[in-house]
């Protein structure tokens, strides 16, 4: 039987006709030899608990010194190896907070309001220097570049230009009124920071300056002339380190806004035309909320693009070996068992494990290929194909096969299913549901066949769902028509 592309990735055009493809919570991959097919689907990484510190989504996470700290509510917890928790003293507002360290001092800043340092030795107090809060700040946002705690302020009584300002050096809590200078290459106002290889770099509306430290007395960061990039940033907490670069979710002037990889001293797009879109219809509220998260196994980078309702995962393994930009959606449950937009809004590296912080509750999990589940919850991960069409002519569908691994019921009286359904309405209605079983634990060759599909007029989409708790593996899918 003919083999149908099916690991193709996220795509949803403005309209279902054209192109209605889904792919939730599966992963497209190519394997790096000669295979069943030259690309598959398999599940996303269940999350399991591991610390849970109220009932409260996270404002924050940061590693340093190998330990994990969460800001959940208006406390900042230190999460320790063994899975516990210690309450280390109240962070005002309940805002999302931007956070940077320097090996021993970590600060935390609350934009518009309140900053923090954090020390293991001298427990968490407020920035109270007035050259930062009443002549420089109140900050927007921090980073940390060569010993120094840099922030960025849109409305400082020091300037009538939006400015970024420094600490004293290796000293979170020590300013200076002279330690501040201006993005001067657009008189546009900062939306954000970022350090990538050592490098500062000042985004505005419309343009990004690096910024390089030459020393010197106050301010000893000075704009690398020529160096200007062409692109504005949208959202400051989209701006992050992803594939030894940095991504951040805005665009040129006149340009609608998308998802961009600084790469070579120019930006270079990610997002599809069905992301730009998705994006295109947030208010200008909304799309400064977009952030992003990022993590890395077997290999494979993702980026997470969290955009208001809606989670969209972009994978630069998957993007290279198909040669073109290739995205995924990742969705959770709700307490009433609802699809939701993926729960998880932060992610960090510690204790040898990968941890994950919560938009739901203050739960702090540990996320695997190995767990099947979200805290017991099931994850649904669907799959729908590009439409099948007989370029005007009926088409009358004898068969199809959708090949998975099998066997992978976790007992022997477990058995999962794989459903089919499809829509003959472009995409808008699926129905018609059948089921086939994936196999009890052993059962390797165990088939999932479809016989008797019978006849559409114009085009069909096929679409393919798991909610078992099982590991997934989506191999290929082939058709019979006549």
């Amino acid at each position: 039987m003919p083999e149908f592309p099916i690991a193709t990735g996220f795509y949803e055009d403005a309209s279902k006709p054209i192109a209605a493809q889904e792919c939730v919570n599966l992963i497209p991959r190519v394997p790096q030899t000669t295979g069943l097919s030259p690309a598959q689907l398999i599940g996303t990484p269940g999350i399991s608990l591991f610390a849970d510190v109220g009932n409260t989504p996270s404002r924050g996470r940061h590693t340093m010194g190998g330990i994990a700290y969460n800001i959940v509510g208006t406390t900042l917890y230190r999460i320790n190896s063994d899975g516990t928790d210690t309450s280390l003293g109240a962070i005002s507002g309940t805002s999302k907070v931007s956070i940077a360290d320097n090996g021993v001092q970590m600060c935390i800043v609350v934009p518009s309001s309140t900053a923090y340092i954090y020390t293991v030795a001298g427990g968490l107090v407020a920035i109270t220097d007035t050259d930062f809060t009443t002549t420089l700040g109140p900050s927007e946002q921090v980073v940390f570049v060569d010993g120094f705690f840099i922030h960025f302020n849109n409305s400082s009584t020091a300037s009538t230009s939006p400015i970024i300002f420094k600490s004293a050096l290796k000293d979170g809590t020590a300013y200076s009124a002279l330690d501040f200078a201006t993005a001067e290459a657009d008189p546009d106002n900062i939306t954000g920071i970022h350090v990538s290889r050592s490098q500062l770099y000042v985004c505005g509306e419309k343009t990004i300056e690096p910024f390089a430290n030459i020393g010197g007395a106050d301010f000893p960061f000075q704009r690398i002339q020529g160096g200007v990039i062409p692109k504005g940033v949208s959202a400051k907490f989209s701006l992050n380190e992803y594939d030894e670069s940095f991504v951040f979710v805005g665009g040129g002037k006149n340009e609608q806004p998308g998802v961009y990889k600084f790469i070579g001293g120019s930006a270079q797009k990610l997002s599809t035309a069905a992301i730009d879109n998705i994006i295109l219809g947030l208010t200008d509220a909304e799309q400064q909320d977009i952030f992003t998260t990022v993590y890395g196994e077997y290999g494979s980078f993702f980026l997470n693009v969290h955009i208001k309702d809606r989670v969209l995962t972009f994978d630069a393994q998957a993007t290279v070996s198909l040669g073109k930009n290739v995205w995924h959606e990742r969705k959770s449950k709700d307490v009433y068992g609802r699809d939701t937009s993926w729960r998880v809004n932060g992610i960090m590296q510690a204790y040898g494990k990968t941890l994950v912080t919560d938009n739901q509750d203050g739960r702090v999990g540990e996320m695997s290929r190995d767990t099947y589940t979200e805290y017991g919850d099931s994850i649904t991960r669907i799959v729908s194909t590009a439409p099948f069409h007989g370029e005007g002519e009926s088409v009358r569908v004898s068969e199809i096969e959708l090949t998975c691994e099998s066997g992978v019921g976790l007992g022997a009286d477990d058995e999962p299913y794989v459903t089919r359904s499809y829509s003959d309405d472009g995409g808008f209605t699926f129905g018609n549901e059948t089921s086939r079983s994936l196999g009890k634990q052993g059962e390797y060759k165990k088939r999932q066949i479809w016989r008797r599909e019978g006849q559409f007029h114009r085009s069909r989409i096929y679409r393919f769902s798991i909610s078992d708790p099982v590991k997934v593996v989506i191999i290929k899918m082939e058709a019979k028509f006549k």
